[in-house]
């Protein structure tokens, strides 16, 4: 059903709390009204309605939430999560903190993730469709997905580097 804000009513509730957690984020209106492609003053009032159920104790905020938030504006911009491989384990960041390290580190990094898929019994399955549901292979298509981004981080900088 689509309310009188032109918004579906089942919607509503989550664009409130959207609103809220990507301004308490830091963004401004204009921001968050483009990441939601809403109008900038329904995000300043779905901002304010939230913020308002608040102080009313209707609602709290939650760590959880504003981590869904951010993942789901930082996942929406490209700045996905990554899973790789060191030495001593699996680790997660951002692209944008991939692209902040070194190339040493960066080349560390991809050689663990590498050898991890490269002893993999079932590498030859990665590139195969996902099955619906459970993936048991989950891990290793994110590791693979991370060796690549470290890839064309390397071979983005590579291209910068011989340019100048």
């Amino acid at each position: 059903m689509v309310g009188v804000t032109g918004v579906d009513t089942e919607a509503l509730p989550y664009l409130e709390e959207a609103c809220y957690y990507l301004r308490k984020k830091g963004l401004s209106f204009q921001e968050v009204s483009k990441a939601l492609e809403i109008p900038e003053p329904q995000a300043n009032q779905l901002f304010e309605v939230y913020q308002s159920k608040i102080a009313k104790g209707l609602v709290e905020e939650s760590e959880v939430d504003r981590n869904l938030w951010e993942d789901v504006y930082n996942d929406s911009f490209g700045n996905e999560k990554i899973t790789f491989v060191r030495e001593n384990g699996f680790y997660h960041c951002r692209r944008s903190d991939l692209e902040t390290m070194d190339s040493p580190a960066l080349m560390n990094i991809f050689e663990s993730s590498k050898k991890f898929l490269d002893f993999d019994m079932y590498r030859r399955y990665l590139d195969t469709k996902p099955p619906v549901g459970y993936d048991p292979m989950a891990m290793q298509r994110q590791i693979k997905r991370a060796v690549e981004q470290i890839q064309e981080i390397l071979r983005q900088r590579w291209e910068q580097e011989k340019t100048h």
